[in-house]
């Protein structure tokens, strides 16, 4: 719906929106149009068969959905673009866009989104989520940690993207498959590998 609105308003697809106004100013490569993007820089994704314990390829993850964006209808058609997951972009580019947010709509001196807005963003707005507008708070990634950010679930895909807005540290986590139990309500192999990370490289 907030893409279907983000069209209404500005007169531009929601990709080529997002692309205009957050990807091209933060130098980022990705996007939601699969057609848009260099293929042989996509990795091929897995989801995992409990039944054989086997990955078994996901093409679906890049289906590019040609004929639906070719009779694409503004604010209307919005969903074909999977405006709440659909973005493919790289772990070091995730990177850059989460390093805007935990200083609050700026990155290297440049400002992508007002202050104003990166606070509503980060700020909870439901007791049961914890979830703000796209971010979330939570105290389960690492103990003694309160971290904002965002998860990702998709065709055997896992990812996190968390940071500590005052320490102002972050870490980005991407799994092209891996097994999908959870533990604290994080997947298992996500929640384990930011610890890691964490105790590794940032810990003291």
């Amino acid at each position: 719906m907030t893409g279907a609105i983000i069209e209404k308003i500005s007169g531009e697809r929601f990709d080529q929106y997002v692309k205009r106004h957050i990807l091209d100013p933060l130098q980022l490569y990705g996007g939601y149009c699969v057609d848009s993007l260099d293929k042989t820089l996509f990795a091929s994704i897995y989801e995992y068969n409990a039944d054989s314990a086997k990955f078994i390829a996901s093409p679906a993850a890049y289906n590019p959905r040609s004929a639906e964006i070719a009779n694409y209808t503004m604010g209307y058609s919005t969903p074909v673009l999977s405006p709440t997951g659909g973005m493919k972009i790289s772990a070091t580019d995730l990177a850059r866009y989460m390093t805007m947010h935990m200083n609050l709509g700026k990155y290297m001196g440049t400002r992508i989104i007002a202050k104003k807005s990166a606070l509503v963003m980060q700020t909870q707005l439901s007791e049961e989520e914890a979830y703000g507008l796209a971010i979330s708070t939570t105290d389960k990634l690492i103990p003694g940690k309160t971290m904002k950010g965002h998860t990702g679930v998709a065709y055997g895909l896992y990812s996190a993207m968390f940071f500590h807005p005052k320490e102002k540290f972050g870490i980005v986590v991407i799994s092209n498959g891996c097994h999908p139990g959870y533990s604290d309500g994080f997947n298992t192999v996500i929640r384990k590998t930011v610890e890691c990370l964490y105790k590794n490289l940032i810990s003291k």
